[in-house]
Parts: structure tokens; C-alpha cells; sequence
């Protein structure tokens, strides 16, 4: 007899995963598909959807090929990177390329955004409390206003990658909550049509939407055709990557539960059903799932700065090179200081301006101590945000590929003074959204009850003490390099950006 699982996709910003699991967590089959970033000028980040979904197929007919009559596939479920729009056509057809979370330009119109709105009317009118930047939607739907109206003017919906996808497979156009969030109220329910009357803006320019858990439609014959699965199979709507990766991560805890989820941008903070006293500056606080609330901080580098520096700088693409050459010298890299922010910084202080730096290099350091400086600049950047969570959770659970690094598992439980725990999988965001598909199948009579039997942890690591100390001192020399940065950094950028 076949095994019974779930088909999950996790869309992130450089690659996809497609991972097969079954009612227990376990992953049976697994696959990935890279695709690349494009920088046509300064401050755009682009990627093509359909470069994506046909990376998504080819993986799909691997699966088909090696592992097809193996496993009875009960459910589709998907998750992808949030905040990366682009605009299509009411027959599906890509009007421009995907606009990138990572891109700056709607900069202007973001900083438009919150001098005309204060803090409050911004709170009543989208449910949450969050950092407002370029990302979001309603910055780059006036941003497309004001340069592509002609585009604007054809356009059927501004979707993200998971909408593609599902209508690839569906035909039905589809999102969820939480990744509509800078448009939708996270309370109500209901659109800003304040907001999408100043990006200038119709409201059917955003697709409909519904729970992640709930069925977008079913696999056409079409596409059932196309991609040697069986028709009829239902798609379950699923989540934005960060909340997959939560649910995946953590569960639906019932006390407040620290995350770090790692990937190419990296998130840390909290889940609780207990209310917040207050939403500290600088954090991002908004419903998870019913009376549960998230407040969490996100890099713009996370992996990516270790990547970065792999390919350009180390020359290795291997993690059990790194972790050697970060064991060869001491924690705190004698004094080397890493800023990670080579695609700028979301929060604490969302400055799409601020630069990547090596500060303190002298004669004796050597790529080992840069490697080591790499990795704890990363674990700065998530404490910036994470001292000004409401309080420090006990511990924080990590996923994503870089959890696989425990090296740097243990530099992050020894900055932030926590232990870290390691779970028994690197894919959270498909995990995620199968705890979804299963809770959506019936196997599980609650979303709670699907975590608990889904999830498991592999390692916890221990903060040292003496190293925490060591720490706690660097991490104010590195908000001091930061500060006093600041103005240099925005100095640079306009230089820069005049000599284009």
C-alpha cells in the first residue's frame, strides 16, 4: 500500500524545495531547484515567475520519474517568500517581473507613506504593528502608479509567488491572510481602501483571499497533465514563508515560545497567546492565528551574508569548511567586527542605506577570523532586534538551512544568552504547511494537535557564560560602528547613485 502524504513546496528567494511528507512530520522524498536574483539597476532586485515555475516543474517531473508510485499524494501544500509582487493579467500572464522584497525602489514613496499616516492611524488601519519600507505592498502599488500606469492600467491582480503557483495548479486566484498584511486589516479582515486610495490604486487589483489551511481549489486536468500527477488533487491555500516556518518551527505553543527562523533574510522573535503589554519600537507585532499574537524582528541578510561571503571571499561552498575554519580561532574573531548589511537593514531601524563592513582588520587577521566575524555579525544583527523584543524568550527554537551550521547555532545561544534548539529538519516552511494540509485532510482534529505530533527537536545549545559576557561588550561596540555610520552610509549611497 502506497504511504499517504503531503506534496510541499517552499518558494524562497534563491531556491525552491519540494519535500514529501506524511502524517508524522517525516520527510520521505525531497528535492530543489536554484534561480537567480536580477539587479537591472541601482536599488531593483528582480525574478522572473516564470523562470521559477519552470524550475517548480522540473522538480515536479523529478518527483514524478523517482518517486511517483511510491507515495499517494493527499494534498498540495505551498509556501513562499512574502513581499516579492508583480503584476498579471486576468489570463495569468506576468505583465512585469517580481519586484523583490529586497528592493529600495519605493523608497520615497515609503517614507511618503509614514509621514502621511501617523503611527496610530496606521495601527487602526491594518491590525498590526510593524516597520513600514519599500517592501510593502502599498509603497509599490503607488510606486507602479507613478511609473507603469500603461502596465497598471492591464493588470488583473498584484500577486506574490504562492498566488502564481496556485493558479498554475488551480486556475483560481487566491491568498491568505497574513501575506496581504500592509493592505489588509490582520483583525477585520477587510482591505485598506484608505491605503489603496492613496497608492491610486483600484481594490481589485488584490486577489481575494482566505485561511491558509483552507483549499484554493484542485489540481486541473491541465496541469495534472503537465505535471504527471493525478487530477483532482486538492490545493491547500498555505502561508507566506515566515509563518509557515513558524508553525513548522514552533507549533501553535501554548505559553510564549521563542523562533529564529534562518534563510536568505533571517527572523527572530516570539509567538504567545498571553496579550503584549505594549508594541516596542522597532518590532513587528500582528496576529499569528486567532487569539495568538507574533512580535518579531527580520534581517535583510541572514544566509545571504554567508553565502555572499562563500562565493567571494572564503571560496567554499561547504559548511563543513566553514565550521573548521571558525573553530581555529577564538570567539569574538581578536577584536574583527562584520556589519551583514550588504542588502541594507529591516528592522530594528529599516535603513535600506546601511552598508556591509569589516571593521578592525589588522595585520594578524587572516579569512578564518573574516569567517568567524561573518557569523557573529549575523547573531548581532538578530539581537538588535531581539533586546528590544518585550521580553527574552527562555529559548528560541532555529530552523531553515543555516540551522544546519552548529557552529553558529551555538555563537547565537552565546550572544543572546539562551539556549538554541535544533530541530530535526532544515525544511520548517514545508513542514509548516503540511501540519496546514493535515489539519485541512482531517488527520488531525486541530492545527495544536498536528504540531505536537509532527514536530521534533534534535539539539539544544547551551550559552557559555564567559563568552556571553565577551559578547554582551562587542555588541555594543557594534551599535556604536552603526551609529556612527549612519550618516556615511546615506552620504555614500547618494554619491553613488549620482554617478549612475
Amino acid at each position: 500500500m502506497k504511504s499517504s502524504v503531503v506534496l510541499t513546496l517552499d518558494i524562497g528567494t534563491t531556491s525552491s524545495k519540494l519535500v514529501l511528507i506524511d502524517k508524522f512530520g517525516h520527510e520521505l522524498f525531497s528535492d530543489k531547484a536554484a534561480y537567480p536574483l536580477y539587479f537591472p539597476e541601482a536599488g531593483h532586485v528582480e525574478q522572473d515567475p516564470r523562470e521559477i515555475w519552470r524550475n517548480i516543474c522540473e522538480m515536479l517531473a523529478r518527483l514524478s520519474s523517482e518517486a511517483g508510485q511510491t507515495y499517494c499524494i493527499e494534498a498540495v501544500a505551498i509556501s513562499s517568500q512574502i513581499s516579492a509582487h508583480f503584476l498579471v493579467a486576468e489570463n495569468g500572464e506576468p505583465l512585469t517581473n517580481i519586484i523583490s522584497w529586497m528592493d529600495s525602489r519605493a523608497s520615497q514613496e515609503a517614507r511618503e507613506l509614514v509621514d502621511t499616516f501617523s503611527k496610530k492611524e496606521l495601527r487602526e488601519e491594518l491590525g498590526m504593528d510593524m516597520l513600514i519600507g519599500p517592501a510593502f505592498i502599498a509603497p509599490k502599488l503607488k510606486w507602479i502608479a507613478n511609473n507603469k500606469p500603461d502596465l497598471l492600467a492591464r493588470a488583473h491582480h498584484l500577486v506574490q509567488l504562492k498566488e502564481y503557483i496556485i493558479w498554475q495548479l488551480t486556475g483560481v486566484w487566491r491568498s491568505d491572510l497574513t501575506s496581504l498584511k500592509g493592505i489588509l486589516n490582520q483583525r477585520t479582515r477587510k482591505l485598506s481602501s484608505v491605503l489603496l486610495n492613496w497608492a491610486g490604486v483600484p481594490e481589485s487589483i488584490i486577489p481575494p483571499h482566505d485561511n491558509p489551511w483552507a483549499t484554493a481549489g484542485k489540481l486541473t486536468n491541465e496541469a495534472a497533465a503537465k505535471l504527471n500527477i493525478p487530477a483532482g488533487i486538492p490545493v491547500v491555500l498555505g502561508w507566506n514563508d515566515l509563518n509557515a516556518a513558524i508553525l513548522g518551527t514552533i507549533g501553535i505553543p501554548r505559553s510564549r515560545c521563542g523562533f529564529d527562523i534562518t534563510g536568505t533574510s533571517e527572523h527572530i522573535g516570539f509567538v504567545s497567546s498571553e496579550p503584549l503589554k505594549a508594541s516596542p519600537e522597532g518590532i513587528n507585532c500582528l496576529p499569528f492565528i486567532d487569539d495568538v499574537m507574533l512580535s518579531y524582528g527580520v534581517t535583510s541578510s541572514g544566509g545571504q551574508a554567508l553565502q555572499w561571503y562563500m562565493n567571494n571571499i572564503a571560496v567554499s561552498k561547504n559548511y563543513v569548511d566553514i565550521e573548521r575554519h571558525v573553530n581555529r580561532v577564538p570567539a569574538g574573531a581578536e577584536k574583527l567586527i562584520f556589519l551583514p548589511y550588504i542588502n541594507g537593514e529591516r528592522n530594528p531601524w529599516w535603513n535600506p542605506n546601511a552598508q556591509g563592513v569589516f571593521f578592525g582588520l589588522r595585520a594578524h587577521h587572516s579569512k578564518d577570523h573574516m569567517t568567524r566575524a561573518v557569523l557573529e555579525g549575523v547573531g548581532f544583527a538578530l539581537k538588535a532586534s531581539a533586546v528590544r523584543l518585550e521580553s527574552m524568550p527562555e529559548q528560541f527554537v532555529v530552523s531553515g538551512g543555516a540551522s544546519a551550521l552548529d557552529i553558529w547555532n551555538q555563537i547565537k545561544a552565546d550572544i543572546l544568552g539562551v539556549p538554541f534548539c535544533k530541530l530535526n529538519t532544515t525544511e520548517a516552511g514545508c513542514l509548516g504547511v503540511a501540519i496546514l494540509a493535515a489539519y485541512s485532510l482531517g488527520w488531525y482534529d486541530s492545527l495544536a494537535t498536528a504540531s505536537e505530533n509532527m514536530i521534533r527537536t534534535s539539539k539544544v545549545f547551551i550559552p557559555d557564560p564567559a563568552r556571553h559576557a565577551m559578547y554582551n561588550r562587542k555588541f555594543e561596540t557594534y551599535l556604536s560602528l552603526y551609529n556612527a555610520l549612519r550618516e556615511v552610509f546615506d552620504t555614500n549611497i547618494n554619491q553613488f547613485e549620482d554617478a549612475e
